[in-house]
Protein backbone atom coordinates (compact mmCIF):
# COMPACT_ATOMS: atom_id res chain seq x y z
CA UNK A 1 0.00 0.00 0.00
CA UNK A 2 1.49 3.33 -1.11
CA UNK A 3 1.85 5.89 1.70
CA UNK A 4 -0.50 8.86 1.49
CA UNK A 5 1.46 12.08 1.13
CA UNK A 6 -0.55 15.26 0.36
CA UNK A 7 0.32 17.65 -2.43
CA UNK A 8 1.61 21.03 -1.29
CA UNK A 9 -1.17 22.98 -2.97
CA UNK A 10 -3.86 20.87 -1.27
CA UNK A 11 -2.58 21.21 2.29
CA UNK A 12 -3.48 24.10 4.61
CA UNK A 13 -0.90 22.74 7.06
CA UNK A 14 1.81 23.02 4.42
CA UNK A 15 0.87 26.63 3.77
CA UNK A 16 0.99 27.45 7.49
CA UNK A 17 4.34 25.72 7.82
CA UNK A 18 5.94 27.47 4.87
CA UNK A 19 4.61 30.84 6.03
CA UNK A 20 6.90 30.52 9.08
CA UNK A 21 9.96 29.24 7.21
CA UNK A 22 12.92 31.50 6.53
CA UNK A 23 15.46 28.87 5.45
CA UNK A 24 15.29 25.94 3.04
CA UNK A 25 17.67 22.98 3.07
CA UNK A 26 17.77 21.51 -0.42
CA UNK A 27 19.13 18.34 -1.96
CA UNK A 28 20.66 18.79 -5.43
CA UNK A 29 20.77 15.71 -7.67
CA UNK A 30 17.30 14.51 -8.54
CA UNK A 31 15.80 17.52 -6.76
CA UNK A 32 17.10 20.96 -7.74
CA UNK A 33 18.86 20.00 -10.94
CA UNK A 34 17.31 18.44 -14.03
CA UNK A 35 18.47 15.37 -15.88
CA UNK A 36 22.00 16.16 -16.99
CA UNK A 37 22.71 18.27 -13.90
CA UNK A 38 21.52 21.70 -15.08
CA UNK A 39 19.33 24.34 -13.40
CA UNK A 40 18.67 25.82 -16.86
CA UNK A 41 16.46 22.92 -17.87
CA UNK A 42 13.12 21.33 -17.08
CA UNK A 43 12.75 17.95 -15.42
CA UNK A 44 13.50 16.09 -18.64
CA UNK A 45 16.54 18.19 -19.50
CA UNK A 46 14.99 20.51 -22.12
CA UNK A 47 16.22 24.13 -21.92
CA UNK A 48 14.13 26.14 -19.45
CA UNK A 49 14.58 29.15 -17.14
CA UNK A 50 11.76 28.18 -14.76
CA UNK A 51 14.02 26.89 -11.99
CA UNK A 52 16.50 29.75 -12.42
CA UNK A 53 13.64 32.25 -12.12
CA UNK A 54 12.48 30.54 -8.92
CA UNK A 55 15.99 30.79 -7.46
CA UNK A 56 16.17 34.50 -8.30
CA UNK A 57 12.72 35.10 -6.77
CA UNK A 58 13.77 33.45 -3.49
CA UNK A 59 16.99 35.46 -3.44
CA UNK A 60 15.10 38.71 -4.02
CA UNK A 61 12.75 37.85 -1.16
CA UNK A 62 15.69 37.40 1.19
CA UNK A 63 14.90 33.74 1.86
CA UNK A 64 17.92 31.57 2.61
CA UNK A 65 18.61 28.38 0.66
CA UNK A 66 21.27 25.93 1.87
CA UNK A 67 22.35 23.06 -0.41
CA UNK A 68 22.74 19.75 1.44
CA UNK A 69 24.59 17.24 -0.69
CA UNK A 70 26.99 14.35 -0.83
CA UNK A 71 29.28 16.47 -3.01
CA UNK A 72 32.58 17.66 -1.63
CA UNK A 73 33.36 21.14 -0.35
CA UNK A 74 35.04 22.38 -3.54
CA UNK A 75 32.10 21.36 -5.71
CA UNK A 76 29.51 22.91 -3.42
CA UNK A 77 31.42 26.16 -2.91
CA UNK A 78 31.34 26.86 -6.65
CA UNK A 79 27.69 25.90 -7.06
CA UNK A 80 26.54 27.88 -4.01
CA UNK A 81 28.36 30.98 -5.19
CA UNK A 82 26.94 30.68 -8.71
CA UNK A 83 23.37 30.50 -7.38
CA UNK A 84 23.77 33.51 -5.09
CA UNK A 85 23.64 31.60 -1.78
CA UNK A 86 26.08 31.82 1.11
CA UNK A 87 26.04 28.52 3.01
CA UNK A 88 26.11 24.82 2.25
CA UNK A 89 26.40 21.38 3.83
CA UNK A 90 28.76 18.99 2.05
CA UNK A 91 29.64 15.28 2.19
CA UNK A 92 26.18 14.14 3.36
CA UNK A 93 26.21 16.31 6.49
CA UNK A 94 29.87 16.03 7.47
CA UNK A 95 30.96 19.56 6.47
CA UNK A 96 28.96 22.68 7.37
CA UNK A 97 30.11 25.91 5.72
CA UNK A 98 28.76 29.41 6.22
CA UNK A 99 30.13 31.80 3.60
CA UNK A 100 31.76 31.20 0.21
CA UNK A 101 34.88 33.34 0.66
CA UNK A 102 38.25 32.16 1.92
CA UNK A 103 37.31 33.29 5.44
CA UNK A 104 34.14 31.16 5.50
CA UNK A 105 33.20 29.47 8.77
CA UNK A 106 33.81 25.72 8.38
CA UNK A 107 32.82 22.88 10.70
CA UNK A 108 33.98 19.33 10.05
CA UNK A 109 31.62 17.15 12.06
CA UNK A 110 33.01 13.86 13.33
CA UNK A 111 29.76 12.83 14.96
CA UNK A 112 30.15 10.59 17.98
CA UNK A 113 33.92 10.29 17.75
CA UNK A 114 35.53 11.41 21.03
CA UNK A 115 37.57 14.62 21.09
CA UNK A 116 41.23 13.94 20.45
CA UNK A 117 40.64 10.66 18.64
CA UNK A 118 42.18 11.94 15.41
CA UNK A 119 45.94 12.43 15.34
CA UNK A 120 47.01 15.99 14.58
CA UNK A 121 46.98 16.62 10.84
CA UNK A 122 44.84 13.55 10.09
CA UNK A 123 41.51 14.05 8.35
CA UNK A 124 38.45 11.92 9.13
CA UNK A 125 38.63 10.71 5.52
CA UNK A 126 42.19 9.49 6.07
CA UNK A 127 41.16 7.72 9.28
CA UNK A 128 38.25 5.96 7.57
CA UNK A 129 40.44 4.98 4.62
CA UNK A 130 43.10 3.57 6.94
CA UNK A 131 40.48 1.61 8.91
CA UNK A 132 40.11 -0.97 6.15
CA UNK A 133 36.38 -0.24 5.75
CA UNK A 134 36.54 -0.37 1.96
CA UNK A 135 38.49 -3.61 1.93
CA UNK A 136 36.03 -5.17 4.38
CA UNK A 137 33.07 -4.25 2.18
CA UNK A 138 34.63 -5.45 -1.08
CA UNK A 139 35.57 -8.74 0.58
CA UNK A 140 32.04 -9.24 1.92
CA UNK A 141 30.26 -8.08 -1.25
CA UNK A 142 32.47 -8.83 -4.29
CA UNK A 143 31.28 -7.10 -7.46
CA UNK A 144 28.68 -5.12 -5.50
CA UNK A 145 30.68 -2.15 -4.16
CA UNK A 146 33.38 0.17 -5.55
CA UNK A 147 34.77 3.68 -5.27
CA UNK A 148 32.40 6.17 -6.92
CA UNK A 149 34.92 7.49 -9.43
CA UNK A 150 35.75 10.27 -9.96
CA UNK A 151 33.55 11.83 -7.29
CA UNK A 152 35.45 10.11 -4.47
CA UNK A 153 38.35 12.55 -4.97
CA UNK A 154 39.06 15.57 -2.74
CA UNK A 155 37.11 14.17 0.21
CA UNK A 156 37.77 15.45 3.72
CA UNK A 157 35.49 13.34 5.88
CA UNK A 158 33.49 10.66 4.08
CA UNK A 159 34.31 7.70 1.86
CA UNK A 160 32.11 7.83 -1.25
CA UNK A 161 31.12 4.50 -2.83
CA UNK A 162 28.82 3.14 -5.51
CA UNK A 163 27.15 -0.19 -4.98
CA UNK A 164 24.20 -2.55 -4.79
CA UNK A 165 23.97 -3.26 -1.09
CA UNK A 166 21.49 -3.82 1.68
CA UNK A 167 22.52 -1.04 4.07
CA UNK A 168 21.83 -3.12 7.18
CA UNK A 169 24.04 -5.96 5.92
CA UNK A 170 26.80 -3.51 5.03
CA UNK A 171 26.53 -1.85 8.43
CA UNK A 172 26.96 -5.22 10.13
CA UNK A 173 30.30 -5.57 8.35
CA UNK A 174 31.40 -2.06 9.32
CA UNK A 175 30.45 -2.60 12.96
CA UNK A 176 33.65 -4.61 13.30
CA UNK A 177 35.77 -1.69 12.05
CA UNK A 178 37.45 1.01 14.16
CA UNK A 179 36.93 3.94 14.46
CA UNK A 180 33.12 3.60 14.62
CA UNK A 181 31.53 4.37 11.27
CA UNK A 182 28.13 4.27 9.58
CA UNK A 183 27.11 3.64 5.99
CA UNK A 184 24.54 6.07 4.59
CA UNK A 185 22.52 5.39 1.42
CA UNK A 186 22.43 8.68 -0.49
CA UNK A 187 20.07 7.58 -3.23
CA UNK A 188 19.81 5.84 -6.57
CA UNK A 189 22.28 6.30 -9.44
CA UNK A 190 21.97 5.86 -13.19
CA UNK A 191 25.30 4.12 -13.87
CA UNK A 192 26.61 0.79 -12.56
CA UNK A 193 30.22 1.72 -13.32
CA UNK A 194 32.16 -1.56 -13.15
CA UNK A 195 29.75 -3.26 -10.73
CA UNK A 196 28.57 -6.72 -11.80
CA UNK A 197 25.31 -6.70 -9.80
CA UNK A 198 22.06 -6.27 -11.71
CA UNK A 199 19.43 -7.40 -9.20
CA UNK A 200 18.93 -3.85 -7.93
CA UNK A 201 19.68 -0.31 -9.06
CA UNK A 202 23.07 1.13 -8.06
CA UNK A 203 23.16 3.58 -5.15
CA UNK A 204 25.61 6.12 -3.78
CA UNK A 205 26.84 5.31 -0.28
CA UNK A 206 28.78 7.43 2.18
CA UNK A 207 30.88 5.86 4.92
CA UNK A 208 30.78 8.49 7.67
CA UNK A 209 31.91 8.91 11.29
CA UNK A 210 29.19 7.36 13.45
CA UNK A 211 26.37 9.82 14.08
CA UNK A 212 27.01 12.08 11.08
CA UNK A 213 23.90 12.69 8.96
CA UNK A 214 22.04 15.45 7.16
CA UNK A 215 19.59 15.99 10.03
CA UNK A 216 22.39 16.49 12.56
CA UNK A 217 24.09 18.98 10.23
CA UNK A 218 20.87 20.96 9.86
CA UNK A 219 20.42 21.06 13.64
CA UNK A 220 23.95 22.42 14.02
CA UNK A 221 23.40 25.01 11.30
CA UNK A 222 20.08 26.17 12.74
CA UNK A 223 21.67 26.57 16.17
CA UNK A 224 24.42 28.72 14.64
CA UNK A 225 21.76 30.86 12.95
CA UNK A 226 19.72 31.20 16.14
CA UNK A 227 16.71 29.63 14.42
CA UNK A 228 14.31 26.90 15.50
CA UNK A 229 13.18 23.92 13.44
CA UNK A 230 9.80 25.67 12.99
CA UNK A 231 11.61 28.22 10.81
CA UNK A 232 13.14 25.62 8.50
CA UNK A 233 11.93 23.33 5.71
CA UNK A 234 13.69 20.88 3.42
CA UNK A 235 13.23 19.41 -0.04
CA UNK A 236 14.65 16.24 -1.58
CA UNK A 237 14.06 13.02 -3.48
CA UNK A 238 15.60 10.19 -1.45
CA UNK A 239 15.06 8.21 1.73
CA UNK A 240 18.04 10.03 3.25
CA UNK A 241 16.31 13.34 2.53
CA UNK A 242 13.19 12.16 4.36
CA UNK A 243 15.34 11.72 7.44
CA UNK A 244 15.80 15.52 7.48
CA UNK A 245 12.24 15.65 8.85
CA UNK A 246 13.57 15.29 12.39
CA UNK A 247 15.41 18.62 12.07
CA UNK A 248 12.88 20.80 10.19
CA UNK A 249 9.17 21.57 10.29
CA UNK A 250 8.39 20.01 6.90
CA UNK A 251 10.01 17.98 4.13
CA UNK A 252 8.85 18.23 0.53
CA UNK A 253 9.49 15.37 -1.88
CA UNK A 254 9.62 16.12 -5.59
CA UNK A 255 7.39 13.78 -7.57
CA UNK A 256 10.16 11.51 -8.92
CA UNK A 257 10.96 10.49 -5.33
CA UNK A 258 7.95 8.20 -5.42
CA UNK A 259 9.62 6.05 -8.08
CA UNK A 260 12.13 4.89 -5.47
CA UNK A 261 11.38 1.73 -3.44
CA UNK A 262 13.63 3.12 -0.70
CA UNK A 263 11.48 6.24 -0.40
CA UNK A 264 8.27 4.23 -0.25
CA UNK A 265 9.74 1.96 2.41
CA UNK A 266 10.94 4.92 4.48
CA UNK A 267 7.53 6.60 4.27
CA UNK A 268 5.76 3.40 5.30
CA UNK A 269 7.80 3.32 8.51
CA UNK A 270 7.20 6.87 9.72
CA UNK A 271 4.58 9.50 10.50
CA UNK A 272 4.06 11.51 7.30
CA UNK A 273 2.10 14.42 8.80
CA UNK A 274 4.89 16.90 8.00
CA UNK A 275 5.86 15.42 4.62
CA UNK A 276 4.42 16.82 1.39
CA UNK A 277 4.92 16.29 -2.33
CA UNK A 278 5.04 18.33 -5.50
CA UNK A 279 3.23 17.53 -8.71
CA UNK A 280 6.35 18.23 -10.77
CA UNK A 281 9.50 16.13 -10.87
CA UNK A 282 13.10 17.18 -10.28
CA UNK A 283 13.73 20.85 -11.15
CA UNK A 284 10.08 21.41 -12.08
CA UNK A 285 9.01 20.20 -8.65
CA UNK A 286 11.66 22.36 -6.97
CA UNK A 287 10.39 25.45 -8.77
CA UNK A 288 6.83 24.52 -7.79
CA UNK A 289 7.91 24.30 -4.16
CA UNK A 290 9.69 27.67 -4.39
CA UNK A 291 6.58 29.38 -5.78
CA UNK A 292 4.50 27.83 -3.02
CA UNK A 293 6.94 29.14 -0.39
CA UNK A 294 6.83 32.65 -1.81
CA UNK A 295 3.04 32.64 -1.88
CA UNK A 296 2.83 31.32 1.69
CA UNK A 297 5.17 34.10 2.81
CA UNK A 298 3.05 36.68 1.01
CA UNK A 299 5.82 37.66 -1.40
Amino acid sequence: MRPTVPYLDESPLARETFARASVLYTDLDGTLVAKGGSVLADAEGAPSVVTAEAIVALNRAGLDVVPVSGRNRLQLRELTQLLGWNAYIAEAGAIIVRGTDLDAEVLLDTGDWPAGMLAEGTTPFAAITASGAYEALTAAFPGRIEHFAPWQLDREVTLLLRGCLDSAEAQAVLDDVEPPIDIVDNGQLRSYGTLTCRDMAPHAYHVVPRGVCKARAIELDLAARGLSREQAVAVGDSATDIEMASAVSAVVLVNNAFDSPGVLSELADRNTDTIFRTRGSRSDGWAEMARFWLTARGV
